[in-house]
């Protein structure tokens, strides 16, 4: 793992801890990586799982998180020139190329920059991050404010996917719904 990418998935890691608990996705810190491999690129004994096989897991692939409610991984595919960000989802009895979250991981950090910037938005002064005890029934969103916020994260990267940023944002979506039977 070279520097840059570490230092992107530190600046990335960062960006989604302010906005989790919207989010159905997590990020590895760095330092976490390698252990983050095993079950994908690596056996417990630290074996090489990739190969060039059609279906196998790729040995340019690189899991920099996951999805909290299924585990599936999101991947960094370092064999690609921009290194785009994809989900794979588990079970399907051989990896395939997955839906793409993002073009790069630099393109996934400004999506995130822009969900923390709604968030604020719709908070407003008065409440400061991490102040209340349950940040997302403090807000009113409305699920065509997310479709809004979704349409714009895919309008300024080419590789980002509406469905899956609405499948990411599924807390977000949930929210929505419970606050308007409030």
């Amino acid at each position: 793992m070279n520097s840059e990418l570490e230092g992107a998935l530190e600046l990335l890691k960062r960006e989604w801890e302010q906005a989790e608990d919207w989010l159905d996705m997590a990020f590895h810190a760095p330092d976490e990586l390698e252990r983050a491999q095993v079950g994908y690129a690596l056996d417990p004994e630290g074996r090489s799982l990739a190969s060039r096989e059609e279906g196998a897991w790729q040995p340019e692939w690189v899991v920099i998180g996951y999805t909290p409610l299924v585990g599936d991984p999101i991947i960094v595919d370092l064999g690609e020139a921009r290194q785009p960000v994809s989900y794979l989802m588990h079970g399907m009895g051989e990896w395939g190329a997955g839906s793409y979250i993002a073009g790069s991981i630099g393109q996934l950090q400004k999506a995130l920059e822009k969900v923390n910037r709604w968030i604020a938005e719709k908070k407003g002064p008065g409440q400061k991050q991490g102040q209340e005890d349950d940040r997302k029934l403090q807000i009113a969103v409305t699920r065509s404010e997310l479709d809004k916020l979704v349409a714009e994260i895919v309008a300024e990267d080419e590789y980002a996917d509406v469905e899956i940023w609405k499948m990411m944002l599924a807390p977000a979506y949930d929210a929505a719904r419970l606050t308007r039977k409030i």
